[in-house]
């Protein structure tokens, strides 16, 4: 019931990496490092979903064999200057403790320097509550660490752990979109090819949303929307959108599971066509659906909910009464639960819930004793 990662390698991203208010925050060492930051942050998700309660310590290899990096520019030393715009005047220094001696590590390259800047930043998401939109900022990680022989001049594998905050785990349960990791790494990382590849990811959960409710099945950007994701800084009017054009149609080449079409438009208050329709295959939408998975993971979630509510007390007659309570940013109970979810705590009786859940959908039990929600198919 497992699927080769070779075959289909359907990954959950956090939705509010698709939002362009959160793009500043995730723009810093682009000249650099592409969107190494965006990158990170969909590596860590996808390791954690294979392991939720373990320790997902990863090597460099494995993090540019997953998205389609290099060592070599991962491991460049940022200019002074990069480091002045990144860190302002006091640059960071990773402590720790080789055989009792002090060892002081400074971060200065690309990859660490972005782990570092992830673990300042925070991501706004937008969600509504009664007829009014709020935002919530969440923080992107909670820490991260490294491990090496600092004392050494000799060359060891560095490993590095990842650990992303509580509230951006939730929204690998309830607040995603999906990629194919295959196409994302075929995209050049630049000119905003991969941010685009997050809106595309954004408009086919959106457009498979309009279907189920009968509204048609489209998604229309402007052409000056799309100009400054690619950084197309051209004045005139027809050839910016000319260019335009140009870049998704190299986009398009280099994808094989996100297929898609797109048309120039003219929208009420327009004079010319210069808005773009986008439209997907039915094979597309139908590509992008985790069938068992999404039925194991939403089933395996609301069983979390109602282990929390009998750990508390709650009867199980009057656990509907708490649906609202356990909501994201309006719950008055969600802090804790999601507190409690990715904690240690009550670890084995999670475990418990997720085996039970598998084994009610598959009629058969995981081979792994530990959560994970990656491999399934």
């Amino acid at each position: 019931m497992l699927e080769s990662e070779e075959h289909k390698e359907l990954s959950r991203v956090p939705r509010p990496l698709g939002e362009a208010y959160n793009g500043e925050n995730l723009d810093m060492l682009l000249e650099s490092g592409g969107t190494i930051m965006s990158d990170i942050i969909i590596y860590a998700g996808r390791a954690q979903m294979k392991d939720l309660f373990g320790d997902t310590w990863f090597s460099m290899e494995d993090f540019c064999k997953t998205m389609g990096y290099t060592r070599t520019r991962l491991q460049k030393k940022l200019t002074e200057e990069q480091k002045k715009s990144t860190f302002g005047a006091n640059n960071p220094i990773y402590y720790t403790y080789c055989d009792g001696e002090k060892i002081e590590h400074p971060i200065e390259t690309v990859f660490e320097s972005a782990l570092y800047s992830l673990g300042k930043n925070t991501l706004s998401v937008a969600y509504n509550h009664s007829g009014v939109t709020k935002y919530k900022f969440i923080q992107i990680l909670e820490s991260f660490e490294i491990k090496d022989n600092f004392l050494t001049q000799k060359k060891t594998k560095r490993m590095y752990k990842v650990n992303l905050s509580k509230d951006l785990m939730h929204t690998l349960f309830n607040g995603y979109n999906l990629i194919d990791l295959k196409d994302y790494r075929s995209l050049p990382n630049r000119k905003g090819y991969r941010k685009f590849y997050l809106n595309l990811a954004k408009m086919i959960y959106l457009i498979k949303y309009k279907v189920q409710n009968g509204s048609r099945p489209e998604f229309i950007v402007t052409v000056d929307d799309l100009a400054k994701c690619f950084e197309v800084n051209i004045t005139n009017n027809h050839d910016r959108k000319k260019k335009v054009a140009t870049i998704l149609n190299a986009i398009i080449k280099n994808l094989d599971k996100t297929k898609f079409s797109y048309e120039f438009v003219k929208r009420e208050g327009e004079k010319w066509a210069y808005s773009i329709r986008f439209m997907f295959a039915d094979e597309t939408l139908e590509y992008f659906d985790e069938r068992v998975k999404a039925i194991i993971s939403s089933q395996f979630y609301e069983g979390l909910k109602q282990l929390y509510l009998k750990k508390i007390g709650v009867q199980t007659p009057s656990m509907y009464k708490y649906e609202d309570a356990l909501n994201f940013g309006t719950g008055e109970m969600f802090e804790e639960f999601n507190q409690w979810l990715y904690g240690e705590e009550d670890k084995q009786d999670k475990i418990d819930v997720y085996i039970s859940t598998y084994i009610k959908v598959l009629k058969t039990a995981p081979k792994e004793k530990i959560i994970n929600l990656t491999d399934i198919l």
